[in-house]
């Protein structure tokens, strides 16, 4: 994130997650890299999708002319990204005569309220991009409620979404063929693209259905926790989400919501590959005269003070976009009993 103040002389500083009173809030999506980062120094990106062609070369006798090859297709992509402000004031009634936080006695200090305001901007800028990422995974949309940017990824590269019904409710379902479904989709339309691993990201219902299925349960009763490496490297409130490795992939449940919408919808799971650079999020600069044509950053931040003294302007933005490069990778998983 960067900083910007107006007061006085011009200074810039880098806003990392090293900052302790503005530390960087990541999210379980976000946390587990499953979007690579990529800063562009335009509000429209564009790349290239190269179709590369391939054949199997028939036999002839000898002294016919060999098959004829054909160079790759390609087509461009242009989609544009997504403004996302936030704005804030700090006034002197912020100040005057008011205890500060968590003291028996000491008043409050501009320090104090100015470190509390940019932690919670910092907070719903990390929020609003955990909640983006969620719906690109689930709906295969670009997050803009406001209809500023109408961008569905399926519609956009033309293909389906696979779904596949793990039919949870019936004893007899056998739930490995279900995941190996799932995971030989993504083997099969990976097209070249790098894959380490697959992940299923799922809504507390369909996590619930699954360990207690009758083909899960004994599995999930005996698995050790000391054998997931993944929860252990996120560490802190991460440790207390249940994860279980079944069938080669790992089942996440996610209980992540903000202001009650939950990011991954009841009743459903959704396998996406690890590893891979199939899905980015693409940052561009802040609208002003200084980032023109300069890399975006994930946040900016501007303070200035009126001449009058009587408020300190806090205005934030973000600008974004989380594409799905290869759409046809993420799999659904749902039960229909």
């Amino acid at each position: 994130m960067i900083i910007r103040s107006f007061d006085g002389k011009f200074e810039v500083q880098d806003w990392t997650a090293e900052i302790n009173v503005v530390p960087n809030q990541w999210g379980t999506i976000g946390a587990m890299g499953i979007f690579t980062e990529e800063s562009v120094a335009e509000h429209v990106v564009v790349f290239e999708e190269i179709i590369k062609n391939g054949a199997l070369i028939v036999d002839r006798v000898r002294g016919d002319r060999a098959q004829v090859g054909k160079d790759a297709s390609r087509k461009l992509h242009s989609f544009p990204v997504p403004h996302f402000p936030y704005d804030d004031a700090i006034s002197p009634q912020d100040i005057q005569g008011k205890r500060a936080y968590g003291s028996a006695g000491d008043v409050e200090t501009l320090a104090a309220v100015r470190a509390r305001k940019m932690e919670r901007i910092r907070q719903n800028h990390a929020w609003t991009l955990e909640f983006a990422r969620a719906q690109a995974l689930t709906l295969g949309t670009v997050y803009a409620p406001s209809g500023t940017v109408n961008q569905d990824w399926y519609t956009e590269f033309g293909v389906a979404r696979k779904s596949v019904d793990f039919v949870l409710g019936t004893a007899g379902t056998e739930v490995l063929a279900k995941i190996e479904e799932g995971i030989a989709h993504i083997q099969d339309n990976a097209n070249g693209e790098t894959v380490s691993g697959t992940v299923v990201l799922c809504s507390p219902e369909f996590f619930a259905k699954l360990i207690v299925h009758a083909s899960v349960k004994t599995a999930y009763q005996y698995y050790a926790s000391t054998q997931e490496p993944m929860r252990q490297r996120l560490g802190g409130a991460f440790a207390l989400q249940r994860r279980f490795v079944h069938g080669g992939t790992e089942f996440v449940e996610m209980r992540d919501a903000y202001n009650g919408a939950k990011l991954i919808p009841a009743g459903k799971a959704y396998m996406v590959p690890t590893g891979t650079q199939a899905f980015k999020t693409f940052f561009s600069p802040a609208n002003r005269f200084g980032l023109v044509n300069t890399l975006g950053e994930q946040v900016y931040l501007f303070e200035s003070s009126d001449q009058k003294g009587t408020k300190i302007e806090l205005e934030s933005e973000s600008n974004f976009v989380n594409a799905l490069m290869r759409p046809q990778l993420v799999v659904e998983f749902t039960s229909s009993n």
